[in-house]
Formats: C-alpha cells, structure tokens, sequence
C-alpha cells in the first residue's frame, strides 16, 4: 500500500500534490502569523490569536464556529449574572418590607442592596440590550425566585409576600429607594 504524505493547512489536510486552489490564503497567512492556537489546549492565547486576526481583518485565520460559540456564552453569562444580582436585590428588599422591626439587620440587607443595584448598573452599562427587551419577564421571574427564598430566609408564609412585584424595574434601581 503506498504512503501518501499530506500537508496541513490550518485545519485542513490534502494530499500533496493537491491543486490548493482556496487554500493559498491560508498557507500564507499561516506561514505570515504561524499556526492557530488550539482554543483546548490555550484557552487565553485562542483568545488573543483570534483577537489580533479580528483586528488584522485576516478572516482565513478566524476560528468562526468557536468565536460563535464563545460570543454567546458571554451574552449567556451576563443574563445569569443580572438574574442572580435582580434576584438578590428583590430578596433583600423584600425582607426590609416584611420585616420592619428587625432593624440590627437592616444595615446588612441596606448594604447587600447597594451592593446589588451596583452590579447591575455595571452590567447594564457594557450590555444596556441584556435583558433583550424582556425587562418585564425577567423581573418577574426574579422576583418569583425571590419571593420564594424571602420565604425560606424569613420563616414567613409566601403568602405574607405579594404575589407579583409590587415595585417596577426603575425603582428597583433607584439608589434611594428602600420600601418602609
């Protein structure tokens, strides 16, 4: 059985003797910026290898599956992180207006506000689409989860909580809004 010797270029073998037609900007540009960095095997230089192709307008060297991929993990993952700062800052709201006279704790819950509303104004000011026009939806399922460990941390019925958010998304934000 005769041995056929193959060539790489970038991602894709042939034969040689191969006409590589469409692959010669490939060829040139790896021999130009040298092989692709393996997203497995570097995760942060992928990152700057696709950085500088990005930047470099040297799209043959662009890993686009991945880049795809990883573009929606970051949208993905500011979601969950304006979910997670929405939900605690209702349980935290909810609990300062369930139960005023526990004020020693209220300097707490006041702090964990701040701290909240504060990280939301961050993710909003480098993602202001995060919510994908769903504002509405997504508080009311924050507050839903809210209200249900407000319950939990409080040892109050649900039913001592309002059933849907009594408050709306602008004065969840507002920084000096704290319901009596």
């Amino acid at each position: 059985m005769a041995e056929h010797k193959t060539i790489t270029l970038a991602r894709h073998e042939a034969p040689v003797g191969t006409d590589l037609g469409s692959a010669k900007p490939i060829l040139i540009e790896q021999m130009q910026h040298g092989p692709m960095v393996n997203l497995v095997d570097d995760f942060h230089g992928w990152l700057l290898d696709q950085t500088s192709a990005l930047r470099e307008r040297r799209h043959f060297s662009l890993d686009w599956d991945n880049l795809a991929d990883e573009l929606e993990a970051i949208t993905a993952d500011q979601r969950r992180q304006i979910r997670t700062q929405l939900t605690k800052l209702l349980l935290h709201l909810l609990k300062l207006k369930t139960q005023p006279d526990e004020v020693h704790l209220h300097g707490s819950w006041r702090a964990s506000i701040r701290e909240a509303r504060n990280d939301i104004e961050d993710i909003l000011e480098i993602a202001p689409g995060v919510f994908q026009g769903k504002t509405e939806e997504v508080l009311a399922k924050c507050y839903k989860r809210a209200r249900a460990q407000a319950s939990d941390a409080t040892g109050l019925y649900i039913d001592a909580f309002d059933a849907d958010c009594p408050w709306s998304f602008d004065q969840i934000i507002d920084p000096d809004f704290f319901p009596a």
